[in-house]
């Protein structure tokens, strides 16, 4: 799970363990079982380890993709011929037994981690001799293979979202599955429901956009905007859909159907589309780069239908002399999203020139769905499944008040510290929407994003903490949020030698992440989890503060 994730991880009160593969320090509870709800990177921690043994219970095309996954390194590699065959980051979850030319099988170091349960089905799972539950799957909407699990047993039912969007169309699906009526609240459920009435115990929520109250357009709603201006431009023109993460399939698809034609994909791509359940995705592919104007191969390494002809993206041009436009997916509000695609309408009708368009494809929900969501069942609880690490549970308290109308009673008091400055650096302030880190397109696509996007800084999202706390708990997120004096900033004291510099705000950086199966900036680089866990950390252990072995210039 994402850093934060209440409770190591675990499902209480079962020792179920969801995303979560690593052995943490001082884990008192020994995992009865492993769930797997989708193969974005933040959530498979620890199944890259050679030592892992457990079974994993996911979809089926989150086994497909996990045993198909590579690093984009050892992509590059195979694809330059470096490597004589593609490296398969978690092959070892799966060992096939030998076969003898005599076709009998040698099963001695075999074995297949994976356990993939259909949606829909619940399946009784075996957790003790004297303990069992019943797990069934349920399509996420967030990318492919994704799933929730409803659990059920002789301690409750629990609902875990995983990483999910909870648009309109999911909430009325949700009132006609015959799996999770019975939890529904009194009027959502069936009245022809024999056994309606029953309560969830908890929902594990997901709560990665959960400091985000502005609607968002469906996905229905973005990818039909884009169409129509895509189809605004020149027919010669070339399109390069910036799909860097598992889950703006909706767009490839969007764009195929409207165009009637193929997207040219890498193979890493390809090989793992048309290998998941959904027939359009299979289809939609071809690793013929000719003859399709849409593409969304490998980002780092464009075919040269759609590679610039200038390293920094500005001209707008391939290195074949065509118009070549980037399409990037952001967050974006639905009204934004209007003025958006009316100034752009504008714009290609006086002529300009177009080389980037966005679109406001959200795979997770904001809070506006989340409640919307939750309010369908009442739970007794909200667990939420992300959370910041530097608030120390004040933003827990906040997401309390935020779902407190939504629970079939009053929540839980939950026992959280207060709020540490000193635990909190600037750095982490400016932390920004992993999709604003992965734009393509120069600077060009930059400026456009800063004028329309969502930012997605730490900072908003504690000034949204701020406005579901009060008394002493505000006056402490106050502290963090004041402006600091020269020489002087969060987490810092006053001047002297250990005082590092105010830093201006950060624009909009282009970090891009490892691969397709990246979801979250907290996986970026091994330095800045060291830098951090430095600051946070360094003091308690009784580690002299030294800004400088990290990178960090004493004023």
């Amino acid at each position: 799970m994402p850093p934060g994730a209440p409770y190591n991880s675990f499902v209480l009160p079962y020792r179920i363990r969801v995303d979560e593969f690593s052995n943490s320090v001082g884990q008192e509870m020994v995992p009865a079982l492993h769930l797997l709800s989708h193969t974005h990177s933040d959530h498979i921690t620890g199944l890259q380890a050679k030592s892992f043994g457990y079974t994993v219970i996911c979809s089926h095309d989150a086994k497909e993709m996990l045993l198909r996954h590579e690093v984009y390194a050892e992509r590059s590699l195979h694809e330059h011929e470096y490597r004589a065959e593609a490296t398969r980051t978690y092959s070892h979850l799966k060992v096939d037994p030998l076969i003898y030319p005599d076709g009998s099988m040698y099963y001695t170091g075999s074995r297949d981690l994976l356990r993939p349960l259909p949606l829909n089905t619940p399946t009784e799972i075996e957790l003790a001799n004297d303990e069992s539950v019943t797990i069934t799957l349920f399509d996420a909407n967030h990318c492919p293979g994704a799933v929730m699990f409803l659990i059920e047993g002789k301690k409750g039912a629990v609902l875990h979202t995983g990483d999910f969007r909870a648009e309109p169309w999911f909430l009325q699906s949700i009132t006609h599955n015959q799996f999770l009526q019975p939890y529904l609240a009194a009027g959502d459920s069936q009245p022809d429901d024999p056994l309606g009435g029953s309560t969830l115990d908890a929902i594990y929520l997901d709560t990665a956009s959960v400091m985000s109250t502005v609607a968002v357009p469906t996905k229905a709603a973005a990818t039909s905007g884009l169409i129509e201006l895509m189809k605004l431009l020149p027919s010669t023109t070339y399109f390069f859909i910036n799909a860097w993460t598992w889950g703006y399939e909706d767009v490839l698809k969007a764009v195929s159907r409207a165009f009637r034609a193929p997207i040219h994909l890498d193979r890493y791509k390809h090989k793992i589309l048309t290998n998941v359940s959904d027939p359009a995705l299979r289809a939609l592919g071809t690793r013929d780069e000719a003859v399709s104007r849409f593409h969304a191969c490998e980002r780092f390494e464009r075919c040269e239908y759609v590679a610039s002809a200038d390293p920094r993206e500005r001209s707008g041009r391939t290195r074949r002399g065509a118009d070549v436009v980037y399409v990037n997916p952001v967050t974006m509000g639905s009204e934004r999203w209007e003025r958006y695609r009316q100034e752009t309408k504008l714009a290609i009708g006086r002529g300009e020139r177009i080389t980037n368009l966005l679109v406001p494809l959200s795979r997770h929900s904001p809070l506006p769905e989340l409640q919307a969501f939750v309010s369908l069942f009442r739970p007794r609880r909200v667990v939420p499944n992300t959370l910041i690490p530097g608030l120390h549970g004040l933003d827990w308290r906040a997401i309390d008040r935020m779902f407190a109308h939504c629970l079939a009673g009053p929540p839980p008091t939950i026992s959280q510290g207060d709020l540490d400055v000193e635990l909190l650096d600037d750095a982490l302030l400016e932390t920004e929407d992993t999709a604003l880190l992965n734009l393509v397109g120069g600077a060009g696509a930059v400026g456009l994003a800063e004028k329309w996007a969502e930012r997605g800084t730490l900072s908003r999202k504690i000034e949204m903490v701020r406005g579901w706390l009060g008394g002493r708990e505000r006056r402490a997120v106050d502290r963090v949020l004041e402006p600091k004096p020269a020489g002087q900033q969060a987490g810092v004291g006053g001047g002297g030698s250990g005082a590092r510099p105010v830093r201006a705000q950060a624009p909009i950086r282009q970090q891009p992440l490892d691969s397709e199966d990246e979801d979250s900036n907290y996986g970026e680089a091994d330095d800045a989890r060291g830098r951090t866990a430095h600051l946070l950390f360094a003091g308690l252990a009784g580690i002299e503060d030294k800004p400088s072995e990290w990178g960090i210039v004493s004023a």
